[in-house]
């Protein structure tokens, strides 16, 4: 069953809506599966997800409206064998589903959102530029890709592959050249706009056509603001959840990196060969597409990078659940209920995890300050 983030007291003197509402599934939401055969309740009117248990998709799919929630946990207690702690946590249980919106009792709206929620809502302001109509422009393309002899992932592998071979010049011309060049002139500078415009757009495409080579619908793509400040775009590619293996999840989360990464080996290819302004045009464009890579595989943030691991790990609230195992550890402080009942196997995952943020971070630092100090000539 899923974790409960808040319960309702045993015995409170005040009633409450479980001593009052009748509780019953809303009739518009959809029981469907995700990862691994998971249970998943789809909620059409917010587009939102919620991850179940079986024991919790069955506790949903039997609320009817015929009794009580009080008079339901007592009722799921007794035919469970349980005592009074389960009847607890289905109290608990069911205040997680309405907090969800999940049943015909609507939220109170003074609870945080449910700690079943499969798809939260991001800090990030959006603004819709194309509609669900972008599906039927990527689905010729798509029906293309599924015919191909090789399967959509090895195709971005190998995209992948060709920019290694840039790779000499990645590390070679930026870093011999003592770092990149900013007096570019206009039309320089108007290349490497209209370049990023381009790649932006062709790198949100490219997580749309992956989408829709695995028949997941493409709800919009759009622009937004990270954490309120950040300018961003976005494919809305929330209905991935519905994918059963993790395999195609990681070709979607990965496919505009992918799309990256051969951005970052036709640069450094050019870059090795061409000279004067043009030259350091190509240098700068290099320094750039490492620098996006960075960002974009940032396991901090909730980037594809980010995503790419959770959908490869098979598990949610990744970093969180990673960080807290690794405090344990170095800590030695007792695991929480959720942590404790994993396998050692996943909890040294989490640790490793855990490393490779704080890893990444450093690494990011070093990055930005060997930027900074090429930019204002310390280097």
């Amino acid at each position: 069953m899923a974790a409960p983030s808040a319960g309702v007291a045993s015995g409170s003197a005040e009633p409450s809506w479980l001593d009052t509402e009748r509780p019953a599934m809303r009739p518009d939401v959809e029981i469907t599966e995700g990862l691994h055969h998971e249970p998943l309740a789809y909620d059409p009117v917010s587009g939102h997800y919620t991850r179940l248990s079986k024991s919790g998709a069955a506790i949903l799919t039997a609320l009817d409206g015929s009794m009580t929630g009080r008079e339901f946990a007592a009722r799921a207690s007794r035919t469970g064998g349980g005592d009074g702690s389960t009847r607890q946590v289905v109290l608990d249980f069911l205040g997680e589903l309405r907090a969800a919106g999940l049943l015909t009792v609507p939220p109170d709206g003074g609870r945080d959102t449910s700690a079943v929620r499969f798809a939260r809502r991001s800090h990030m302001p959006r603004r819709p530029l194309v509609g669900s109509g972008v599906s039927a422009v990527l689905d010729p393309p798509a029906a293309l890709l599924r015919r191909a002899p090789l399967p959509f992932g090895v195709l971005w592998l190998a995209a992948a592959v060709f920019a290694v071979w840039g790779a000499g010049s990645v590390l070679a011309a930026p870093l011999a050249s003592g770092g990149p060049d900013l007096s570019l002139p206009v039309w320089g500078w108007t290349i490497v706009v209209s370049s990023m415009l381009l790649q932006t757009a062709l790198h949100e495409l490219a997580h749309g056509l992956a989408c829709r080579y695995y028949g997941v619908p493409v709800r919009e793509i759009g622009v937004g603001l990270l954490f309120y400040l950040v300018p961003v775009a976005y494919v809305d590619r929330t209905d991935a959840h519905r994918l059963p293996g993790r395999g195609s999840r990681v070709v979607i989360a990965l496919a505009g990196v992918a799309q990256d990464v051969l951005w970052l080996g036709g640069w450094s290819a050019l870059s090795m060969y061409a000279e004067g302004r043009f030259g350091q045009l190509c240098v700068l464009m290099v320094w750039i597409q490492i620098g996006l890579l960075l960002a974009n595989l940032n396991p901090l943030l909730p980037t594809d990078g980010y995503h790419a691991l959770e959908s490869a790990m098979g598990t949610l609230n990744l970093r969180s659940r990673a960080f807290t195992a690794l405090r344990c550890r170095v800590l030695r402080e007792p695991p929480p209920s959720w942590l404790a009942v994993r396998s050692r196997s996943r909890q040294l995952r989490y640790q490793v995890f855990g490393v490779v943020c704080l890893a990444y971070a450093l690494l990011v630092a070093v990055f930005c300050v060997r930027s900074l100090l090429v930019l204002f000539g310390g280097a």
